[in-house]
């Protein structure tokens, strides 16, 4: 038999026991997002066309991840991070579902803080063969999510800076407090409460008016952010110190824990 056919082979006995749940929720959000990105070409929207593709790519990580590594993932581990990148690219971007649903962006970020801390976890675990100490496994696990999710905030600041996308919402802020109104240029910040709106001059003599105060373009959003994924990795951290203590016994650990085959 040659090489490629015996990894050919290799790859169907993959897919064989690989949970039908799974593999129905894969199928089902692929072809969804597949013609999202089909519209978006229609629309000739080139911003759109590069979230949708890259959305349908990111679906294959999993499985990628999977076979070329020998671990196991757990149907609902697969299955979340399916949701995650349709909630994230497909509804959250492309149908715009961070604007009028404000909790959105709370919900994901909470969300891959926990399953991010999760997947630390596991990689300690699997690394290290359980020949470290309890806090060293938590305190990795804590660390591995927070640092994923600073860098994903210093990918939307670059996306930001260079493509001139939003990656970092904006927010409307009625007070603030500055050592730059200090006329005498001393270090007290200068507070400045009740703002009603704000008159951006352009050099072309344009004025554009902000209402609702000051227009925050993205350090508001950004701390908020990884506030909400330092929620989500205590909280999974808590339940893995429960998990630990408790001889492994914890359902909810237990269904986002990778493992080696």
């Amino acid at each position: 038999m040659s090489v490629s056919k015996a990894k050919k082979t290799t790859l169907k006995a993959y897919l064989q026991k690989k949970n039908k749940v799974a593999l129905f929720a894969f199928i089902v959000i692929w072809l969804l997002s597949f013609v999202v990105f089909i519209n978006t070409i229609v629309l000739g929207d080139w911003m759109k066309i590069g979230l949708a593709f890259s959305a349908l790519v990111l679906f294959l990580v999993p499985d990628l991840v999977s076979y070329k590594l020998r671990l196991h993932l757990p149907a609902t581990l697969e299955i979340t991070y399916y949701l995650f990148i349709f909630a994230s690219l497909i509804l959250g971007e492309v149908f715009a579902f961070y604007g009028p649903f404000p909790f959105w962006d709370i919900i994901l970020h909470l969300l891959s803080g926990f399953v991010i801390a999760g997947i630390g976890f596991s990689i300690e675990r699997i690394v290290n063969k359980d020949k470290k100490s309890r806090i060293f496994t938590l305190i990795f696990a804590f660390c591995f999510s927070m640092t994923l999710g600073v860098l994903w905030e210093c990918l939307e600041f670059s996306f930001d800076m260079t493509v001139r996308t939003d990656a970092q919402k904006d927010a409307h802020v009625r007070q603030i407090s500055t050592i730059t109104l200090q006329r005498d240029g001393g270090n007290q910040p200068v507070r400045v409460n009740e703002i009603e709106k704000t008159d951006i001059h352009l050099s072309s003599g344009e004025v554009i008016t902000i209402d609702e105060g000051y227009l925050d373009i993205g350090i508001m959003d950004t701390m908020k952010d990884i506030l909400i994924n330092t929620a989500g990795a205590v909280s999974f951290c808590i339940l893995g110190a429960f998990y630990l203590r408790n001889n492994k016994k914890d359902v909810i650990v237990n269904n986002i824990l990778l493992t080696k085959d």
